[in-house]
């Protein structure tokens, strides 16, 4: 059968900015590769592929997610990283083709994933800003442009608007690390950049957007100390000197909610944290489906969070929960 998606009914109040999040789409495409590009990190993601993540994220419905991105009930989509497996270029053309059927550059905000730069060469090459550039890149944020011709070199963190009273910061943990490793790292340099941006924002922003890929959630298992976010109390500390109004993240394949505790143990002070888990996720098990969360954004805060999974049988996005914002503000996150 092939993949749907049905036009929701926009019952939903239009003064309301209408945000959604996709993360770790993981678009496999090897067409072109040849096998020296397999001699680094990309031979263990190639075992994991035919292993226990076989068939886990299918590009169908990573096609079937955007254009459900496409519908009007969404103002804007953000992609917190993981777009493809193994940061090839066949897989970002892939991943460009299918971002592109969500609408135009402006439409989008995308930060990357330890998948996306999966190797140095990724890294040094800028492979993921020279695919989705203009898709960090807006009128709000001029100074993080490359110079015309350059491939990548793009600022870290980014910031963009789509709203007057909104803005979005695009922060990079991506790192490339050895095999079997997926640790995130932000950095000294990214944080002060973050303060210089919030310290420019002119009067009517309202609500902040703080976007990363890896999670700040700790993690007892083996996987914590695999593929943790290393710097995540100067992260914490930093959402809070801006007042974010949410982060969001992924990493996580599946949803989490959460928040960073205010100071001073004020509850106005309190940050959702919000991994939608991953938007492609095809697997057996009721826990384990593709997910997208819609923020809903007034004139002065975020006012709802609502999920919405896939249905395998009707092959459709249907809602899910609309009360992700008050179980975030439930949970606090221990650092």
């Amino acid at each position: 059968m092939p993949l749907h998606t049905v036009v929701p009914a926009a019952d939903a109040p239009r003064d309301l900015l209408r945000i959604a999040h996709i993360s770790d789409l993981h678009v496999l495409d090897l067409a072109g590769t040849r096998w020296h590009q397999f001699l680094n990190k990309r031979l263990t993601g190639v075992v994991n592929l035919v292993g226990p993540r076989r068939r886990a994220h299918p590009v169908a419905l990573a096609e079937a997610l955007a254009d459900r991105m496409a519908q009007p009930d969404i103002d804007h989509v953000i992609l917190t990283g993981d777009v493809t497996n193994l940061a090839l270029d066949s897989e970002f053309r892939r991943a460009r083709h299918i971002i592109e059927r969500i609408g135009p550059p402006g439409r989008v905000t995308i930060v990357p994933g330890n998948h996306d730069l999966y190797t140095r060469g990724a890294l040094k090459q800028g492979r993921f800003e020279h695919w989705f550039g203009d898709y960090i890149v807006d009128a709000a944020d001029a100074d993080s442009a490359a110079p015309a011709g350059v491939r990548g070199r793009l600022h870290y963190p980014f910031v963009r608007s789509p709203a007057p009273h909104v803005r979005i910061y695009g922060l990079s943990s991506a790192v490339p690390t050895p095999p079997f490793l997926a640790l995130g790292h932000v950095g000294r340099a990214q944080i002060e950049r973050l303060l210089r941006l919030r310290a420019a924002e002119p009067s009517q922003v309202r609500v902040r957007i703080a976007l990363v890929h890896h999670n700040l959630h700790t993690d007892r298992r083996p996987f914590e100390f695999l593929a943790s976010f290393v710097d995540r109390r100067a992260f914490s500390r930093a959402m809070h000197a801006i007042g974010a109004s949410a982060v969001l993240h992924g990493h996580t394949h599946t949803p989490h909610q959460g928040h960073l505790h205010g100071p001073g143990g004020g509850p106005d002070a309190d940050i959702p944290v919000l991994g939608c888990g991953s938007s492609t996720w095809s697997k057996r098990g009721t826990k384990d489906r593709a997910r997208f969360n819609v923020l809903e954004i007034g004139a002065e805060r975020i006012e709802k969070v609502e999920s919405y999974g896939f249905d395998a049988a009707a092959q459709t996005f249907h809602p899910e929960h609309a009360d992700l914002l008050e179980r975030a503000l439930a949970r606090a996150i221990a650092m």
